[in-house]
């Protein structure tokens, strides 16, 4: 009951908070981009009540840098409240970012990855493979923003593997210091990560 989507940030942040209104979500939180430009993402969180004693909530985040609205839902009704979102903002198909982020080694590769890291909701071997190509570039730049979205899809997903094993496979690799710290800090942040690792599920 998870779903993500990306939108073009060509929408207007005002009309993809309309959009989300008029389905039945309120919004209850939200932390604006700071005035001056400064911050890159602006995020804000709806709910929507169901004969369920959880609300389903929705979840968008605002990355200029990045071209996109990315929108994450879970919910038993998420479905029918997404379809008419979606219809009103239009969204960019994951197919268009995997072909972007298959091609290594251009920025366009690398804000591709970024965004398909929000996107994860459950790993497999194809996105394990996708993570590696760029943890594996001869590009230090590259590598960089693969760890930390290698980070961001293991939260995305709520699981730490195959993150944990990518990452500790990228240490032993990584012949930069303040890259190698960058990778040891993500590992960190993957394993302190308050979700069940499937190793130990029985």
């Amino acid at each position: 009951e998870r779903w993500a989507y990306a939108i073009d940030a060509a929408v207007p942040a005002e009309g993809v908070r309309a959009a989300i209104l008029a389905a039945g979500y309120v919004l209850v939180e939200e932390a604006a981009a700071e005035p001056d430009g400064t911050s890159r993402a602006a995020v804000a969180r709806y709910e929507a009540r169901t004969d369920r004693e959880d609300p389903d909530v929705l979840v968008t985040l605002r990355r200029q840098d990045l071209g996109l609205t990315l929108l994450q839902a879970h919910g038993a009704t998420t479905p029918d409240r997404l379809a008419p979102i979606l219809e009103t903002t239009g969204f960019a198909p994951q197919s268009r970012l995997l072909r972007q982020a298959y091609d290594v080694g251009n920025d366009e590769a690398r804000r591709a990855l970024t965004a398909l890291a929000h996107m994860v909701v459950a790993w497999d071997d194809d996105w394990a493979d996708l993570f590696l190509l760029h943890l594996a570039s001869p590009d230090p730049i590259v590598r960089h923003d693969a760890v930390l979205a290698t980070a961001v899809a293991a939260l995305s997903a709520r699981e730490r593997e195959p993150a944990c094993t990518l990452l500790e496979e990228a240490a032993r690799h990584e012949k930069f210091p303040k890259l190698r710290q960058t990778v040891a800090e993500a590992l960190a942040a993957v394993q302190s990560l308050p979700l069940p690792s499937p190793a130990a599920s029985p």
